[in-house]
This record gives structure tokens, sequence and C-alpha cells, in this order.
């Protein structure tokens, strides 16, 4: 199929459909109005102007030519009047949605705020030449409702025509099984026969406040679905309010009832819209804040395993050669008791500095992290606090997938575990104590639990401490919670992240 003949194709679509909609459009608003060009100015120019303001520009010329051809066959089968005014109107609205065409395709809060825009001046244009008419007010307020109330939803079909992936007729498609959503579709029909109900229900002396009540459904839609839940729930009460007979009586309320719906929904919409991407940027800026969190840690970590490594291979030989030169010294002067003395005492001061060393580097890196996994470096840890000889019975229940942690994360629980069993160990008086480590719903899940008398008051802002302990773990993206009400318990959940 040569370009050509599928643009025509195309055009001579267009032209079918649109008219077909927009001749039933106008048969609805002269249910509303009492003259045929007056009606014009209600669904259907909200159709054409909602189209145009979505479609691109080259369809612009194939809805207004469209549009007059059916406002010359109306004028001579219903007497049209005034259709001059129409079809200029019909050409001055151009001008604002030219202007807006460029925003066509963002989908942010502005874009319905410029939209709307553009909407209030193309209903003020197309009333223009009505200016010297009486029907001038009246020609403004059916502009200004017929537009508020379809452009919107032409945005919504628009934006989920151009969102969904549309994929060629076949067996495999055919065989797709078909999501209808219907908690959604239920949540709609509800809404929708709440609507109806407060139109019909209501006595005559309250219809007046029947639009208060029905902003009801624009919240909760908008709140829920967003800025289309708001347009969906506008064109959902607009139709309650067309069907129910209590506004026959009253076409101007009726018509200023469905502009303010059309507003409410345009402006809640816009405001929950704008609301999402505030959230959306703020979910952005934690995640990033957090990779930076976790990548200060895991740098930390690093600089500290290599100055660990540095201080145990630069200061251990030195002692070594001090401890050897010491011994050295003691052999050459066997017979000068103080020469003697004195090596040995340097002997035992550089003995002195090598367990100083070895606790800092203790300090600085695990060395158990190094060589086993951080279950046996947990028990490696219980042992070395001789928890037994000091009359506290200790129970360790571990069921992490040590794989998922990132270095950072090992470290940290570890350090947990590690300021924790010496916090007991020193301030509880536990006779008991019970780690417990397991995954959970993504997340990895720490308890140390005792049945001493808690922490003294203070004690979490003591050196690295608690506090030291905190700040880590949320680092990581994690919680930690204390509580001592029998005994302490020290709670962590940190999120699992594959490395």
């Amino acid at each position: 199929m040569t370009p050509l003949l599928s643009r025509l194709i195309s055009v001579a679509a267009s032209v079918c459909i649109f008219s077909a909609a927009w001749f039933c459009l106008w048969s609805i608003s002269l249910h509303l109005v009492e003259r045929p060009e007056l009606a014009v100015l209600l669904f259907p120019f909200g159709l054409r102007l909602g189209l145009m303001l979505q479609c691109p520009r080259g369809y612009w010329p194939v809805l207004l030519v469209s549009e007059w051809l059916l406002l010359i066959w109306l004028s001579h089968e219903v007497a049209l009047a005034h259709l001059p005014l129409l079809m200029l109107g019909g050409v001055l609205t151009l001008l604002p949605v030219a202007l807006i065409s460029r925003y066509r395709h963002q989908r942010d809060w502005r874009t319905l705020l410029r939209q709307g825009a553009a909407l209030i001046a193309a209903a003020l244009l197309q009333s223009l030449p009505w200016a010297g008419q009486q029907e001038v007010l009246n020609a403004l307020l059916l502009t200004l409702t017929g537009g508020l109330t379809l452009a919107p939803t032409c945005l919504v079909i628009w934006h989920y025509l151009t969102r969904t992936r549309w994929q060629p007729l076949g067996p495999a498609l055919v065989s797709q099984p078909v999501y209808w959503r219907a908690r959604h579709l239920i949540g709609y029909l509800l809404l929708f026969i709440i609507s109806l109900g407060l139109q019909l229900g209501l006595p005559a002396e309250l219809s007046r406040f029947t639009p208060f009540c029905l902003a009801l459904p624009i919240i909760a839609l908008a709140w829920h679905y967003g800025w289309q839940g708001a347009l969906i729930a506008t064109l959902m009460n607009a139709i309650a309010l067309i069907a129910s007979q209590t506004w026959h009586d009253h076409p101007v309320d009726l018509l200023l009832s469905l502009l303010a719906q059309s507003l409410t929904g345009l402006l809640l919409g816009a405001g929950i819209q704008r609301l999402r991407e505030l959230n959306q940027s703020l979910q952005h800026e934690l995640a990033r804040n957090r990779r930076l969190a976790e990548r200060l840690v895991e740098t930390e970590e690093s600089v500290r395993q290599e100055v660990a490594r540095e201080l145990h291979d630069d200061i251990g030989q030195t002692i070594t050669a001090i401890r050897t030169q010491a011994g050295i010294v003691q052999r050459l002067a066997p017979d000068n008791g103080r020469v003697i003395q004195s090596g040995a005492h340097i002997e035992q001061l550089s003995l002195g500095v090598y367990d100083s060393v070895r606790r800092l580097l203790g300090r600085l890196r695990p060395r158990q992290l190094d060589d086993l996994s951080l279950e046996q470096a947990v028990r490696s840890l219980m042992r070395e606090m001789e928890l037994d000889d000091r009359g506290i019975v200790s129970h360790l229940d571990w069921h992490v997938d040590e794989s998922l942690l990132s270095e950072g994360q090992r470290v940290t629980l570890f350090r947990v575990c590690q300021e924790g069993l010496n916090n007991i160990v020193k301030h509880a008086s536990a006779r008991a104590v019970t780690l417990k480590g397991w995954q959970q719903d993504e997340r990895v899940m720490l308890v140390i639990e005792d049945d001493g008398c808690g922490l003294p008051s203070g004690s979490g802002q003591q050196g690295f401490g608690l506090a030291g302990m905190r700040e880590r773990v949320t680092a990581l993206g994690g919680t930690l919670a204390i509580s001592c009400t029998h005994g302490t318990r020290v709670s962590v959940h940190l999120p699992l992240r594959t490395v």
C-alpha cells in the first residue's frame, strides 16, 4: 500500500468517525438547549477542540472542514441560523490550539493547566463573533461547558491509546487471557450509581446541593488514580447530570453544574499530578541518597581494610625487628644486668604495643570476616566474648543467605552484633542472650535479646555505641530499634541487595 493511499484511507476514516460522533453529540446537546445553532457550541465544540489539542496538526483541516460540511448540511435540514458566526469561530479557535500544541506530548501538571487555559481561550474566541448578539453570554457558557467537559476526556483516551502497546491480531494474542480488573470496574460502577442516586433521590428543595455531593467521586478517583481518575469521574458525573430529570426545568443550572464539575476535575487532577510528580522526585532523591550512603559506607570499610592491612604489615614487622634487636642486646651483654633488664623491658613494651595494635586493627576491620562467613564470624565473636565463662547462656539462630548481602551490610551486621554483645557483657548483668538472623520480605532481620537490667542512661551516646550503629544501619536504608522492657532487645531491619 502506497503512502498516499494509506493517507487517504486514514483521512476518510477520520472524517467518518468524527462526523458520526459530532452528530451524536449535537443531538444530545439539542436536548439541553433550545436552538440548533447553540447546540453546536456545546459538546460538538468540545469534541473538535479536544481532538485538535491531541492529534497532529495535519488533521486539523480535516476536522474543521468536516465540521463545516456538517454545519452546511444542518443549515439546509433544520434552518441552522448564524452559520457564518459558527464557521468564523471555528477558525479563531485554531490560535490557542496552535500555541499549546508543542506541549501536547508532555504528561505533567503544567500540560493539564496549559490545555485548560487553551480551552478557556478557545471558548472565548468561539463566542467572540456573537458579541453583537443577545446570546453572547449563553454562547460563552455553552462553549466553556462543552470544552471543559469533553476535551479532558479526549486527553484521557488519547493518553491511553498512545501508551498502549498494540499487537497484530493472531492466534497467540487471541489465546491470551483478558484481565478485566473487576475491582476497578466495580468501583466505577458503584460511584456511577451513587451519582445517579444523588440526582434522582434527593428532594426537590435539595437538588441544588447535588453538585457538592458529586464532588466526592472526583476526589476519590483523583486520589487513587491521579489526573486520569479525576477526569473520568468528571465524565461520569456529567453523564449522571444529563441523565437526571432534575435539571430539565433549569438548563442554565445544569450547564453551570457541568462547568463546575469540569473545573473541579481539571484543577484537582492537575494538583494530584503535581503531588505525584513531587513524590516521585522525592523517591528518586531518596534512592540516590541511599545509594550514595551505601557507597560511602563501602568506601569507609575499604579504607579501614587497607589501613588495617598496612598497619599489620608495617608495625608487625617493626615490632618483630625490635624484639629481635632486644634479644641480641641481651645476648651480647650477658654480664651487664642493667642492659639485660633494659632489653627485657623493651621486649615487654613491644609486646604491649603489638597487643594495642591488634585491638586497634580489630576496631578498624573485623579480622573474622576476612576468612569466615558472617555466621561463623558471629560464632567466633561469641566465643571471644567468653560468654559461658561469665555465666551467660548464649544461643545463635542464623538463617541468612550471605550471597545476597553486600560487603557493607556484612560488616554492619557484624558491628551490630559486636556492639550489642559488648554492651551485654559490660552493662546488662544478663544470664542469657539470644541472637537471631533471618530473611523476610526481601529484608534481613537481626535481633539481639538478653534478660538483663537494660542499658544505663546515656549509654547510646558514648563513642561509637548505639548511635554509631544506628547511623550505619540508616545509611544502608535500614532501621534500628531498641527496647528495654524485659532486658534489652536490639532489632535491625536491612533491605537485601544483590551484589
